[in-house]
């Protein structure tokens, strides 16, 4: 085996995901009431509780409830996802 065998395998192992803090914030849009009454697009801005790594290295994060919807969609196209919603109650 070459170095440069043993190092593409190395690169090639799971990649760590990052765990999520309390500053983390739903990265999905949601409909806003604005302090006029009209609403407009904005982001959730829920706490985050799922993160997912898509094949480029970009991740998205989710509160929970985007989290499910958006999960099969992303599982779809590669992402690698981390699910910390055991932490809600906790």
């Amino acid at each position: 085996m070459s170095n440069s065998t043993l190092d593409h395998d190395v690169r090639s192992a799971a990649r760590v995901i990052a765990p999520l803090t309390l500053a983390d914030r739903c990265d999905a849009p949601a409909v806003v009431g604005g302090s006029n009454g009209r609403t407009d697009r904005g982001s959730c801005g829920a706490q985050a509780f799922i993160r997912a790594v898509l094949p480029s290295g970009s991740d998205l994060i989710f509160c929970a409830h985007h989290g499910r919807d958006h999960e099969a969609a992303l599982a779809a196209v590669g992402a690698e996802i981390r699910d910390e919603t055991d932490k809600i109650d906790a």
